[in-house]
């Protein structure tokens, strides 16, 4: 028989270093996805978020004007309106439900009844800037595209800023959500 050729021998299969070379660059690859997972959960938490605050702030607008509240009257603490949505803990948060005597949650209304993880959020209303004459040089100016009365009257314009924030309960993710409201006659 004869003698092999070292050609020939090496075709035989890979050597101990080729493996451990692929080994070590599957490895660096796996790593980098395994280190972009934590990245990727944490975008989506924040999207979801989002989402979550944006309905849930539409919906308390809704509410409000649904209930024809008046921003000057009803959306201050301590008022009837308010009381009605519980207690408010430091820093003026509110829960969107509350707990009953059977330990289920509870809701003043259908509107989060549904709303899934409803317990994870809380809201608080910030100061409803209220609108005068366009002569008052404490008062802001309304915003674009609404009317304001004539220059030096000084009359009031039934315009408020109102904000609602939802917030994630346990952390400081918080939204800002403003709409102008005119309180009903």
């Amino acid at each position: 028989m004869p003698a092999r050729t070292y050609s020939q021998r090496r075709a035989r299969g890979m050597t101990l270093l080729e493996v451990m070379i692929a080994m070590f660059i599957f490895l660096v690859g796996i790593v980098g996805v395994l280190a972009a997972i934590p990245s990727g959960i944490h975008s989506a938490e924040w999207v979801i978020f989002q989402d979550a605050a944006i309905h849930l702030a539409h919906s308390k607008f809704g509410e409000f004007r649904r209930d024809r509240v008046d921003p000057n009257a009803d959306l201050i603490m301590g008022g009837a309106y308010m009381n009605k949505h519980g207690t408010a803990r430091p820093g003026g948060w509110r829960d969107f439900h509350y707990k009953n005597s059977s330990d289920a949650l509870s809701f003043d209304n259908e509107t989060y009844k549904y709303f899934d993880d409803i317990e994870r959020y809380e809201w608080r209303l910030e100061g409803g800037t209220q609108y005068v004459g366009a002569s008052s040089s404490e008062q802001p100016a309304p915003p674009a595209g609404c009317l304001a009365p004539v220059a030096g009257s000084g009359t009031d314009v039934g315009l408020y800023k109102v904000t609602v924030v939802i917030r994630m309960k346990g952390t400081s993710r918080e939204f800002r959500f403003t709409q102008y409201m005119v309180k009903y006659d």
